[in-house]
């Protein structure tokens, strides 16, 4: 696996050189000589602390030294991240859209899920067709762009 400085970005070998059990030595980067990845030291609330704080150090210590991309599987990754956001995305719209009044105590199991099953197409219908108009949106913007490119820059005299 190869590795990446966090401070640069510039692909190394190791991060450390192990001694013995717990004596470690930290690497340099060859191009910034700064220490390739200080947070192999830190505890994982340290690390959690400064992704949440958006320090691009800490992002590019978990996605180039901690993540084997050999063996993560993204696209399963995406998968299940897309069916969770739908479903708790159809719980919020349900929660929301429904009155109180309705919820009441004769509310059957079966009647909650049919409930349930057409709030959640709704909201995949509505998700499906904001990334529809989103992509077209994209791609109308990308092929504007390209044919002005390819006119080149205009020149007012």
């Amino acid at each position: 696996m190869e590795y990446r400085c966090v401070q640069c970005g510039f692909r190394i070998k190791t991060l450390f050189v192990q001694y013995s059990p717990g004596n470690i030595r930290l690497m340099k980067c060859v191009n910034c000589k700064a220490v390739a990845d200080e947070y192999i030291e830190c505890e994982l609330m340290i690390v959690l602390i400064d992704l949440i704080l958006h320090k691009p150090k800490a992002y590019r210590h978990v996605l180039f030294n901690v993540l084997n991309h050999e063996r993560t599987h993204f696209q399963g990754l995406l998968w299940k991240s897309l069916v969770g956001f739908l479903v708790l995305d159809a719980y919020r719209s349900l929660l929301v859209k429904r009155p109180e009044e309705e919820w009441g105590t004769s509310m059957s199991i079966s009647s909650f899920f049919w409930i349930y099953r057409k709030m959640l197409m709704d909201v995949f219908l509505g998700n499906y067709m904001f990334l529809c108009s989103f992509l077209f949106a994209i791609r109308s913007l990308l092929k504007t762009s390209a044919q002005f490119s390819r006119f080149g820059s205009f020149h007012l005299q």
